[in-house]
C-alpha cells in the first residue's frame, strides 16, 4: 500500500512538539505516560508518521502549560508566520548541553572557541 507523505502542518506540529519537549527536558517516555500513550506513539507524533488528534493536542498543551496555537507555530495556520522554535534539533541540543555546564569559566572558554569560527565564516561568505 502506497502511503501519502504527511501534510506540512503535521510535520511542523511534530517538530514543534519535539522542540518544546526537548527545551523543557521532558523525555518521550515521560510525555507518553502523561498522555496515556506509548513513547513510540510520541515518536510517531514528532515524526508526523501519525497525526495528533485534537484531544491529544489539548492534553499536550495543558501538560506544557502553553496554548494549543503554540504547537502550530510556524505553520501559517494560526499565527503570523513566526516560528516559535527557529532552531534545528541539533542547535537545541547544543544549547541544552551548553546550559548544563556548571562552570562559568568553561562556558566562557567555549564561547571563546566558537566566536572566531563564526567570524571566519562571515569573512569567507
Amino acid at each position: 500500500m502506497i502511503r501519502n507523505p504527511p501534510h506540512e502542518v503535521d510535520v511542523r506540529v511534530g517538530q514543534n512538539l519535539r522542540a518544546l519537549r526537548s527545551k523543557l527536558n521532558v523525555s518521550q517516555g515521560k510525555l507518553a505516560e502523561a498522555l496515556g500513550v506509548t513513547f513510540q506513539q510520541v515518536q510517531k507524533y514528532e515524526k508526523a508518521s501519525n497525526r495528533i488528534c485534537s484531544s491529544k493536542l489539548s492534553q499536550i498543551a495543558k501538560y506544557f502549560q502553553v496554548d494549543v496555537a503554540t504547537l502550530f507555530s510556524g505553520t501559517g495556520e494560526h499565527d503570523a508566520g513566526e516560528t516559535l522554535f527557529p532552531f534545528s534539533p541539533e542547535a537545541l541540543a547544543i544549547a541544552q548541553t551548553y546550559d548544563s555546564i556548571p562552570s562559568a569559566k568553561v562556558r566562557h572558554a567555549i564561547g571563546g572557541l566558537i566566536r572566531p569560527l563564526i567570524d571566519q565564516e562571515a569573512v569567507e561568505s
